[in-house]
């Protein structure tokens, strides 16, 4: 039997469970299977009779392929209330203090996501960024534009997280849906992120000129935070070596990279850009002097040199990340190129073991592609 459920549910939570159940053409007996409950539960959390627990609601939209449609309806009640869950049933209440409740909710799961990746964290963020999207109907006019602005970070935060978790509609339309919201909020750095992170997206479907011009287009207003437009530049340098550009342009990329990551470090880092440290740097500017290495030991000699310092520098809590998990990736390449392929073994083995603790299926699959490309016959 699931724990008693102390949990804030949508009222059409128990239509929209049993819409998506016939759809998928599942019988209560069947899906009760799938998330290991039995099927008066899920009888009666059709008929409205029982509140599904988080977990539960979670289990639900994962074994429907739901993209977090059922998931968003449910949230945790603290226990004797809160401002968040007070503003969830009663949105014309909201207030400046909840939207900044909100806001610094949203730093906290990014530094979460540091620790143990995008999977626990997927089902409450998606609840989360439900509460905020109710927010945005009942909000006062004078309020609004604030609102708007929480609305467009946590929108993109779960396409971020989509991404990692190779959700390409979930990715695509969150993105969309951020840059909506940044742009009405005039807020130019959400915008430039975004951007950057579809140019990512991108990436990741190896579409490399959509990834440049994203990339181009997301650090074109030099008034957008330095250390962002660092990240933008180098990705950009990524993607021209990448599609086989020349040498010339890539390196002018990666210098103008260099340059304003050099000038970030005097300045202090913003809340939601604390991970634009050196070390996020060397590696990122290590992962495309990986791409110039595989023609050119000099350049691999280069990449190696970063990328090691780059990953030798990730905090403790970090190391379980899928971003880290990918990082380490491009040094495994950049190990193998140079011809040790011992090193390259070990080091894809640790991202693999990121992936599974994870469950990031994008990881695995760029694990599994450089073991392919690299032709390594085993892992340790």
């Amino acid at each position: 039997m699931p724990p008693r459920a102390s949990t804030i549910v949508d009222p059409r939570f128990a239509a929209e469970l049993r819409r998506l159940r016939e759809a998928r053409g599942l019988s209560l007996r069947q899906l009760a299977a799938a998330v290991n409950h039995g099927k008066s539960l899920v009888h009666q959390l059709e008929a409205g009779q029982t509140k599904p627990t988080v977990d539960v609601a979670v289990r639900l939209d994962d074994a429907l392929q739901a993209n977090g449609a059922l998931a968003a309806l449910v949230i945790d009640a603290p226990d004797g209330g809160d401002r968040l869950a007070y503003v969830r049933v009663r949105p014309r209440r909201v207030d400046r203090a909840a939207a900044d409740a909100l806001s610094d909710l949203l730093g906290g799961y990014r530094r979460l996501e540091d620790a143990v990746g995008s999977g626990p964290i997927m089902g409450p963020v998606r609840t989360h960024l439900s509460t905020v999207t109710d927010l945005l109907r009942e909000a006062p006019q004078d309020l609004l534009p604030r609102i708007v602005d929480v609305a467009g970070q946590w929108a993109q935060f779960v396409g971020w997280l989509s991404i990692a978790r190779g959700e390409v509609r979930a990715a695509t339309v969150w993105n969309a849906r951020a840059l909506q919201w940044a742009t009405e909020a005039g807020n130019t750095d959400l915008i430039a992120t975004v951007l950057s992170f579809q140019g990512h997206h991108a990436e990741l479907r190896h579409d490399l000129p959509t990834m440049i011009e994203l990339s181009r287009e997301s650090r074109r207003d030099e008034t957008v935070n330095t250390a962002l437009r660092a990240y933008c530049a180098g990705q950009e340098a990524r993607g021209l070596a990448m599609a086989g550009a020349a040498t010339t342009d890539v390196l002018a990329r990666l210098s103008e990279a260099s340059d304003l990551s050099a000038q970030a470090a005097e300045e202090p880092l913003s809340p939601w850009g604390y991970w634009y440290t050196p070390s996020f740097f060397a590696v990122q500017q290590g992962s495309v002097w990986r791409y110039l290495g595989a023609a050119d030991s000099r350049a691999n000699d280069r990449a190696l040199e970063l990328l090691t310092a780059g990953v030798a520098g990730v905090s403790e809590e970090a190391g379980a990340a899928e971003w880290h998990g990918r990082n380490l990736v491009h040094l495994a390449v950049a190990q193998a190129q140079a011809g040790d392929t011992a090193a390259a073994r070990e080091t894809l083995s640790t991202a693999d073991s990121i992936a599974l603790a994870a469950a990031s299926r994008e990881l695995a699959r760029e694990v599994a592609e450089a073991v392919h490309h690299l032709r390594l016959s085993a892992m340790p």
